[in-house]
């Protein structure tokens, strides 16, 4: 891991192997099981009544909806257990475990926010910015009808499935970030 000139790391965390549901998570849960239902009932109608040209859009939102329920968890736990999280003076970083590489960061000055989404055991997320929504904002691409349909977005720069959040807030107060704390 290459480290800029000055820069110190101050906390390496790995995740828990495991998921923090918050509401936002719960509802995203109960909508693609629903999803996943009409993509079920879509693939059979169109196979069943003989008109191949729509099995094309049937087989495709069927396998969204496959995607959306089991193997977007799949892509999120081969994360989970595939890197760790560093705090620096300088910036926030997910690093790749196996070689050290940094996938993702953000320097410290770009970070306007902090959202820490945890339980009563100090499990959750940490995550720097805005956090996405259920329904999405109106100026966002996916939405067709203002604030219809459902946002599947994960937070951009997030610490997923972090334990003891309470000792990780004081550092990011001594760094002059403000912590917004969540409770579920």
């Amino acid at each position: 891991m290459t480290l800029n000139d000055n820069e110190i790391i101050l906390k390496e965390i790995l995740p828990k192997k495991s998921f923090f549901f918050n509401m936002t998570e719960k509802l995203r849960t109960a909508f693609s099981v629903f999803y996943l239902a009409i993509g079920v009932f879509l693939i059979t109608s169109i196979l069943n009544s003989g008109f191949w040209f729509f099995s094309i859009i049937g087989i495709g939102i069927f396998c969204n909806a496959l995607y959306v329920t089991f193997f977007r968890w799949i892509v999120k736990y081969w994360r989970l257990k595939n890197n760790y999280y560093i705090i620096t003076n300088q910036r926030i970083a997910v690093v790749e475990k196996a070689s050290g590489k940094i996938v993702k960061y953000r320097n410290l000055h770009e970070i306007d926010q902090v959202n820490a989404e945890m339980n009563t055991k100090h499990f959750g997320n940490i995550i720097f910015g805005e956090p996405e929504t259920i329904f999405g904002r109106d100026d966002e691409k996916f939405s067709f009808f203002r604030r219809r349909g459902i946002n599947f977005s994960e937070d951009k720069y997030a610490f997923i499935s972090v334990e003891n959040i309470n000792e990780i807030i004081p550092l990011f107060n001594d760094l002059g970030l403000n912590v917004n704390k969540t409770f579920y």
